[in-house]
């Protein structure tokens, strides 16, 4: 029967914005999910727009280089992003003849529609894996789109969540804004799958006197921050919280591990505090040494601020944190309310109350007992957000569309 053979699957990513060259959590996400599909035995071609030909981490895949409007053309046809997905479309049809997909997985990108046309000229059933709204992301976090090119991009993104076969959202937030603003009308039409992590690899136990005296960090209570630093985090909140620690903890010690466009204004932030000697960023760490990172750590932090509209997101840091048993402080906004218990398996804080955030760490600091609550019950909620598990919920998905 064909819905219990091994799958042929096609994932898509036709956003330009999303290039897997980069460290950022969506690359994380990508790697998780074909990585856990081929382990189950299934054959997974990853077909994405790129500005380099070369993937590294990835094998099995075409990359498509974006397509661009030269000179003045640009101003009149600004979307040029959607002439990728011409491109993409050619590509299916090309690579189905030789691999015969079973399903087509695409992550949600502006203006990317190729996939969607492929999946009706093919007849095969189409994924859409959406783990943000998008266009509202470029007006919080970055710069907001002209109002032609918004118009398209809404255009699109309807066009595509309707004629999906079926939709992965990453949180309740999410499913709600996609159908409060009428985006989708068909409620068996969503699931929501919230991210997950490794945790065979967060559980691994390391040697956290070694780690730190090769940090010269030895007798420091260590506090850690995991991930990008962009300017729709807290980091600044944590920082600031930084003086009020150290005034109660004077062996607190905060490690950044990440880079991002935010890291000169947070170290500038630092030096205004006077607090550069109880602070140090590691830089970019590749993923694969973040259970290592993360095991050196008394408290990990993951602050977040209001952005004016729902917290839509999923962060993979949550999962790592809980798979890694550390006790947590984190941000009482979005998924994190519902993944995370408040005094169980983490301190949860308001955003931007930088004092209620220095108490809840000075109150771990202060409390091993609390700490070690806290982390055994991380470990055991961890269990629940396993990739294996995650991709096993992927995969009777794809068995359901597929007749």
């Amino acid at each position: 029967m064909k819905c219990s053979k091994n799958l042929s699957i096609l994932y898509l990513i036709g956003d330009r914005g999303l290039d897997l060259t980069k460290g950022e959590g969506y690359k994380i996400h990508v790697l998780k999910i074909i990585d856990g599909l081929k382990k189950k035995g299934h054959k997974v071609f990853l077909l994405t727009i790129n500005e380099s030909l070369s993937l590294p981490e990835f094998d099995n895949y075409l990359t498509i280089r974006h397509t661009y409007f030269r000179f003045f053309f640009h101003r009149f046809f600004p979307f040029t992003g959607t002439l990728n997905s011409i491109n993409i479309l050619k590509h299916i049809i090309r690579l189905h003849k030789r691999r015969k997909f079973d399903v087509i997985h695409e992550r949600f990108g502006l203006y990317s529609f190729g996939g969607i046309l492929a999946a009706k000229i093919l007849h095969i059933p189409h994924l859409m894996e959406i783990n943000g709204p998008g266009i509202e992301e470029k007006k919080l976090f970055t710069q907001d789109i002209a109002p032609i090119q918004k118009f398209m991009a809404k255009s699109v993104r309807k066009f595509c969540l309707r004629n999906t076969s079926h939709i992965i959202a990453v949180s309740n937030n999410l499913e709600k804004f996609l159908f409060d603003n009428a985006v989708v009308k068909q409620e068996d039409k969503i699931t929501v799958l919230p991210n997950a992590a490794d945790v065979t690899a967060f559980s691994k136990q390391f040697d956290k006197q070694r780690l730190k005296a090769a940090l010269h960090l030895e007798n420091k209570f260590i506090i850690a921050y995991t991930g990008t630093l962009q300017v729709w985090y807290a980091i600044e909140d944590l920082v600031s919280a930084m003086p009020l620690v150290v005034e109660k903890i004077p062996n607190a010690f905060l490690l950044i591990a990440g880079e991002g466009q935010a890291r000169e204004k947070l170290e500038k932030q630092i030096k205004q505090l006077g607090i550069s000697n109880h602070v140090q960023f590691t830089g970019y760490v590749p993923h694969s040494k973040i259970p290592e990172f993360i095991s050196l750590a008394d408290v990990v932090v993951a602050p977040y601020k209001e952005v004016g509209m729902a917290f839509f997101n999923s962060p993979i840091k949550i999962f790592e944190y809980l798979s890694a048993g550390k006790a947590i402080v984190a941000t009482k906004i979005g998924q994190i309310t519902e993944i995370l218990q408040d005094q169980h398996t983490a301190l949860l804080v308001t955003p931007s109350r930088i004092e209620e955030l220095a108490n809840a760490i000075i109150r771990l600091a202060r409390d091993e007992q609390l700490r070690n609550y806290l982390a055994k019950n991380a470990k055991i909620e961890a269990q629940k957000y396993s990739w294996d598990r995650h991709v096993d919920q992927v995969v009777n998905i794809y068995r359901k569309l597929i007749v």
